[in-house]
């Protein structure tokens, strides 16, 4: 660490530049360690701090029928790991490290307390009655809802390859037609805007601090819906005619 420099960073970061979402995870956990180092007094100033992350497309909601495709899909592969944290991602709206840190002891019934790691901001979450049913149906084999041991949490990439095999077997994991994780968080405030939310509910389930984001889910939903409404107005104007 005592002669990591900049340089190094930059290129760790750009040697992943055609999958953008890893190269920019790889400068984050730089970061971290940098920090520690600075921490530990190895070094003055973390040499990672403020690099550009790349640029590559955005995140998006799962549509429904991939939606289905990967419940099938983890039936088929026996995948009980992936089909977990599918139903915590989309039934909470959390980011994957959250809910791989869910416990047990945090969900009374109803609701799921969550630190979120990113913010630092404790909330509740009121689970859906389909989440909650699902939970029933775990068998409590650790301190986690995701346990690898009696005490600790799947490892994340553990995690991530489960979902890899599932996203493989329905054409999601490359190309045009690539859905990660993360869209999980966008599928959920989408279906919140969906169903009327107002933007601070939506806030309240997702723990965005800001309302930029979430701004941005409603935005796409009303124009889906505009668009609909736009197009039958045309067919009935045409079929006056």
């Amino acid at each position: 660490m005592r002669s990591f420099r900049r340089k190094h960073a930059l290129a760790a970061r750009d040697a992943l530049q055609a999958t953008w979402s890893k190269a920019n995870e790889r400068v984050a956990v730089l970061s971290v360690l940098c920090r520690h180092a600075v921490d530990l007094e190895w070094i003055e100033r973390n040499p990672v701090e403020d690099i550009a992350k790349l640029e590559g497309g955005e995140y998006e909601p799962w549509p429904s029928d991939m939606l289905l495709a990967f419940e099938r899909a983890c039936e088929e592969l026996g995948q009980k790991t992936a089909r977990a944290i599918y139903e915590l991602g989309i039934g909470t709206g959390q980011r994957l490290g959250d809910c791989i840190a869910m416990q047990w002891s945090d969900f009374d019934g109803e609701y799921m307390a969550v630190v979120q790691e990113k913010t630092g901001v404790k909330i509740w979450i009121y689970c859906p009655s389909r989440l909650r049913t699902y939970l029933a149906t775990l068998p409590k084999a650790g301190r986690h809802i995701l346990s690898k041991t009696a005490t600790e949490p799947l490892g994340k990439r553990a995690v991530q390859k489960a979902v890899e095999e599932v996203r493989d077997k329905i054409g999601a994991r490359h190309g045009a037609n690539r859905l990660v994780i993360h869209g999980w968080r966008y599928t959920a405030a989408v279906q919140l805007s969906d169903a009327g939310c107002s933007d601070a509910e939506i806030q309240a389930v997702t723990g965005h601090k800001t309302l930029e984001m979430v701004r941005k889910y409603r935005a796409q939903a009303n124009q889906k819906k505009a668009s609909k409404r736009a197009q039958l107005r045309r067919e009935q104007k045409e079929s006056e005619t």
